[in-house]
């Protein structure tokens, strides 16, 4: 996680800038605010809003055995 600063275009009624935290891996931005709004979300809709991986996600394998010699 990383801090990042986020432009808000649409509130004028506020300071412009938001700090918040942004997954280095996923992109997920993660502020107090957002979460909060993500969490009224889910109860209105009854599921979650997060995305959930797929319990039988391909799975590729990471050795050098999986690895295609490609030549100058």
């Amino acid at each position: 996680m990383i801090e990042d600063f986020l432009l808000d275009m649409e509130d004028s009624s506020g300071p412009m800038w938001l700090k918040a935290w942004r997954c280095m891996n996923c992109g997920n931005i993660y502020e107090r605010v957002l979460q909060q709004n993500r969490l009224a979300k889910e109860a209105q809709m009854g599921a979650p809003t997060a995305i959930v991986p797929h319990a039988s996600a391909e799975r590729l394998p990471l050795g050098a055995d999986g690895l295609e010699q490609l030549a100058a």
